[in-house]
């Protein structure tokens, strides 16, 4: 009798896995902007592009860690059967 294949990756993992990508992307670019704009000498106001990787990147770190566990959870359910 030959084994099923397990099924890969659920919709959330997949879910988390894309907004986690998103959002810590988000948070470089956004560092790029404003240490290429300081760089250039912009007199604009740049706080909103700087504060964004101070709520971006913990929150990346968490999904990620959510991932993990989720991915560790699944991984460990295949195992014992």
């Amino acid at each position: 009798m030959t084994k099923s294949e397990p099924p890969g990756p659920s919709r959330l993992e997949t879910t988390l896995a894309y907004m986690g990508a998103g959002i810590i992307g988000l948070s470089l670019v956004s560092i790029m902007i404003t240490l290429v704009a300081s760089y250039l000498g912009s007199s604009t106001n740049l706080a909103i592009f700087a504060q964004i990787p101070l709520l971006g990147m913990p929150a990346g770190f968490v999904l990620i860690m959510v991932l993990l566990g989720l991915a560790l959870r699944r991984k460990g359910r295949e195992n014992k059967s």
